[in-house]
């Protein structure tokens, strides 16, 4: 799986242009690993995906809230899915 997993993440990422250096492949809880990876490389910039439709409720309950809560840089989250 994790094989897998790296294999469909460097096809993704050449695709748009991400570097091998900035490409992160994470198991476990998604919040926690995405806060320690952050610290570990002191980024100042976390984006993340979120399926919410408007305003406050692209974070309610989602893991884009627990990257939010707890982050110790900023925290983009970005609307992800198909336009309405």
């Amino acid at each position: 799986i994790h094989a897998q997993a790296r294999s469909h993440l460097a096809e993704f990422c050449k695709d748009i242009g991400v570097a091998a250096d900035r490409q992160y492949l994470i198991f476990g809880r998604p919040e926690a690993e995405i806060h320690r990876v952050a610290e570990c490389k002191h980024m100042d910039l976390v984006v993340v995906g979120s399926h919410g439709r408007h305003g406050l409720s692209l974070l309610r309950g989602s893991t884009a809230n627990g990257v939010l809560h707890g982050a110790g840089c900023d925290v983009l989250a970005v609307r992800v899915g198909k336009k309405d």
